[in-house]
């Protein structure tokens, strides 16, 4: 499928509504533009799981050294506030 789109004044373009229904992009979320030839390639990036959240905070650690139990246990507070954040938008 072709869809046409127009390029704004500040170089922002605007999908429509339906294309956007059909490819489940919402409001907000991160696209990856790649170059290919003349065109260009749209690729939503999914949000990260709360696993990967986890992986990538316990990896960093902190500034002192790896992350104490307390840390891990507010990691898990804020992903878990974060995923209801993203229930009630998606309702």
């Amino acid at each position: 499928m072709t869809t046409t789109i127009s390029v704004r004044a500040k170089g922002q373009l605007a999908l429509s509504k339906e294309f956007c229904a059909r490819k489940r992009l919402k409001a907000g979320m991160a696209v990856r533009v790649t170059e290919v030839g003349e065109g260009l390639y749209l690729t939503p990036i999914p949000e990260p799981t709360g696993e990967e959240l986890r992986q990538a905070i316990a990896a960093a650690g902190t500034l002192l050294g790896l992350q104490t139990a307390d840390e891990e246990d507010m990691v898990a507070r804020a992903i878990a506030v974060y995923r209801a954040e993203q229930c009630r938008k998606k309702r």
